[in-house]
């Protein structure tokens, strides 16, 4: 996993992606809160530290990283796609009742069909959280 400030510049420079300030910043939130949000959610966070950035350049951003395989886009409801700066094998559980997602470690993951040229897997859940399930 992804350390410092100077592994996240290291890792977009390795991906042919220049490291901006705005591309940085966003990077650097999917970095450090591992709660798979949305644009909108890393748009609200974000906004009150840097006042210029825009909605626009958070959603052009975190598409310019997943088309560069920095970070993963998940559509886990249909509804809204999240963003997961994890891109190494793993699932995910997407609880019904408080909206939190969750990732999921497996060591085996299925082999691919034979003769099928696998570009990306998704492997998730849905249901009830164990927090939900006390309430």
């Amino acid at each position: 996993m992804i350390k410092s400030i100077d592994d996240i510049r290291t890792l977009l420079i390795e991906a042919g992606v220049k490291p901006s300030h705005q591309r940085m910043v966003v990077a650097h939130f999917l970095n450090e809160h591992h709660i798979h949000p949305t644009v909108d959610e890393i748009y609200t966070a974000l906004q009150p530290m840097y006042p210029t950035l825009s909605r626009t350049t958070v959603y052009n951003t975190v598409k310019l990283l997943t088309d560069a395989g920095c970070i993963r886009a998940l559509n886990l409801d249909g509804d809204s796609t999240r963003y997961d700066f994890d891109t190494s094998p793993h699932g995910h559980f997407l609880c019904q009742e408080c909206g939190m997602v969750f990732d999921v470690p497996f060591s085996n993951f299925p082999p691919p069909p034979e003769g099928f040229d696998v570009r990306s897997t998704q492997l998730s859940y849905k249901g009830v959280c164990p927090a939900c399930l006390e309430k």
